[in-house]
């Protein structure tokens, strides 16, 4: 069995708007995103921004046993069936919200 695994769950790349959406998965679940470009710095005043959710490793847990995922590779397809495109992050805290995973969500601005 593999100790990590990371993929890309979005990646969009045009003249005003750049988006990855990164997720790693060991004994937790680390979502990571960034978005920059020109029509961020109009939204928010600033460049870029980045933004973090983490479901810890109870929770992660909890999210295998609750879809039946008993491998990484299990847990990476579930993921890129269901929370791939630009909506993933909030289509994981409605799912997260809906069958009580707890997770935390951070964003950060320079």
């Amino acid at each position: 069995m593999k100790n990590k695994v990371v993929f890309e769950l979005h990646c969009l790349k045009t003249e005003n708007l750049n988006t990855v959406i990164t997720v790693s998965i060991d004994s937790k679940i680390i979502i990571y995103g960034c978005e920059y470009g020109s029509i961020i710095k109009e939204i928010t005043g600033d460049f870029d921004y980045e933004y973090y959710l983490e479901i810890n490793k109870i929770n992660t847990i909890k999210f295998k046993l609750l879809k039946s995922l008993t491998s990484f590779d299990d847990l990476k397809d579930f993921f890129i069936k269901k929370f791939s495109g630009e909506d993933g992050v909030q289509k994981i805290k409605r799912f997260c919200s809906r069958n009580f995973i707890r997770y935390e969500f951070n964003v950060w601005r320079q």
